[in-house]
Order: C-alpha cells, then sequence, then structure tokens
C-alpha cells in the first residue's frame, strides 16, 4: 500500500505541469498594466500613477494600438454661411412670396400696417425720449396703413403699370411720368386722406378742416424732400409686387436716420408724410 501511494504521487505532479503548459499554448491576447510610481533620475519628485496599456500576443511582442480619430473642428466653411444666410434671409424671403402669390392685397395692407406701426414708435421714442409710448397713437397709423395706405397704393400702382408705357415701364420716359403722376396725383389726395381719417380715428372730426389749413402745405413739402428720388427707384429697379415693402422700407430707413442725427428737432413724422400731431 505504501509503495503504491508513492509512485501515485509524481504522477500528479506531472499532470498539473501538463495542463499550465496547455493553459500557457491556449492563452489568448491580453493586457498588460504597467504602473511607473517610482522617481526617475530627471524628475526627483515621485513620479504620478502612469498606465500605459500594451497589447501581447502569444509570443510576448507588444502589439501597436490603433489610432484614435481626430475631432472634426467646427469652422465657418462656405456650406455653413450658406445655411446662416438661407435662415436668416431666404426663408422670410420665401415665405413673404408664398404669402404675396397666395393672398396679394392682404400682405401689402400687412406690410403696410407694419411700416406704419414701426415708423410711429421710432418718431415717439426719439422725438419724444423723455415720454412715454403712446400706444393708441401706433395703432391709428396702423390701422391707416392696413385699411388705407396699403390696399389703395397697392391698386394704384397697378394702375401705373397698366396705363403708363406698359410696353416699356422701366425706360426712362416710363419711370420719370410715373414718378410726376404719383407725386402730383397721388401725393396730393393721399396726405388729405391721411389728416381726415387720423382725426376721425382719434374722435374729433370736427378738425379736420382746421388741420388741412395748417398742416397740409408744410407736409407736403416735405414729402418732397425724399419721395421723388424714392420713386425714380421705386419705378426703375423694384418690381411691382415689392413696391408697398419698398416705400414702408424708405419711411423706417428715413425716419431712423433723420432720428439718431435731430433727435427731437425736427418733426419727423411730416418728413416721412405721415404726419404727426
Amino acid at each position: 500500500m505504501a509503495f503504491a501511494l508513492r509512485s501515485r504521487a509524481p504522477v500528479k505532479s506531472q499532470t498539473v505541469k501538463s495542463a499550465k503548459s496547455a493553459c500557457k499554448a491556449r492563452r489568448p491576447i491580453v493586457c498588460r498594466a504597467v504602473l511607473n510610481l517610482e522617481p526617475s533620475k530627471h524628475n526627483p519628485e515621485p513620479a504620478k500613477r502612469d498606465v500605459s496599456v500594451k497589447a501581447a500576443g502569444a509570443d510576448g511582442e507588444a502589439l501597436p494600438l490603433p489610432e484614435q480619430p481626430e475631432q472634426p473642428q467646427r469652422v465657418l466653411t462656405p456650406s455653413l454661411l450658406d445655411a446662416i444666410v438661407d435662415n436668416t434671409v431666404m426663408v422670410p424671403y420665401n415665405a413673404y412670396n408664398r404669402a404675396l402669390q397666395a393672398h396679394p392685397l392682404t400682405t401689402k395692407a400687412c406690410t403696410s400696417m407694419m411700416g406704419f406701426i414701426l415708423g410711429d414708435l421710432i418718431a415717439q421714442h426719439f422725438g419724444h425720449p423723455h415720454a412715454s409710448i403712446d400706444i393708441m397713437r401706433a395703432a391709428r397709423l396702423g390701422a391707416y396703413g392696413l385699411l388705407i395706405d396699403g390696399p389703395i397704393g397697392s391698386k394704384w400702382y397697378d394702375v401705373l403699370e397698366a396705363h403708363v408705357f406698359p410696353k416699356d415701364p422701366i425706360s426712362t420716359k416710363a419711370v420719370l411720368a410715373k414718378t410726376a403722376l404719383d407725386q402730383v396725383v397721388y401725393a396730393t389726395i393721399m396726405t388729405a386722406v391721411y389728416f381726415a381719417v387720423i382725426r376721425c380715428l382719434e374722435g374729433h372730426p370736427e378738425l379736420v378742416l382746421t388741420t388741412l389749413q395748417s398742416k397740409f402745405l408744410p407736409t407736403l413739402a416735405a414729402n418732397y424732400m425724399i419721395w421723388p428720388l424714392a420713386h425714380v427707384i421705386n419705378f426703375r429697379f423694384v418690381p411691382s409686387e415689392y413696391r408697398i415693402l419698398y416705400n414702408n422700407a424708405v419711411c423706417v430707413a428715413w425716419l431712423t436716420g433723420l432720428s439718431f442725427l435731430t433727435h427731437s428737432k425736427i418733426n419727423f413724422m411730416q418728413l416721412l408724410h405721415v404726419p404727426h400731431f
């Protein structure tokens, strides 16, 4: 019995060694972490923990790690700039064109309303900087633009296009004729209409005649300071569907410039052919 036990011991040891050798042969690729915590000669301070990962194969040789892709940097490329322009300019422009095609008269009337309101708010702010904004005054001007100036102005431009040199609408003679008719006929009539409508909206129709006597000629003279040249540009370069928009843009731009230059020294609304009461 003792002889049998002694003979089995070497067999067991040999079996374990064989199993270990087999495991080493079949061992897959592993990652070894190398920690460098000891100070170096060039760096007397204790080194920080430096963990480097190396890939090793079955033969123990290090394998190169895959390179990490660089993160793309965001720069203002032409395509990005085009997208910004499209979102800030072209989207509103296309929306306005769709509205013009679907509801031309309503769109022009609303355009005129917004132009009158914005122009009056600028005039109030710079003309009387220490006074509170008169919301009702701006509302009356907006109503005039919506109900009177926008619709009538749109039809007036249609009449000019249809009857004043329709075959050559942007020639010099056509542009000058349209400008003259606009300033002599339309501006004269609409200045009187403006005073009458605004006084009625204020609840003072009895003041219409008095207002016309005192403000009609000064307002018409102020109108001739800017609108003849503005309408030469209008009839020569601006398509008919955008003329109401152009007129309101000229009003607001002119008013804003005068406001910054002169503040409360000028009656802004008269200069804009929008009388101020």
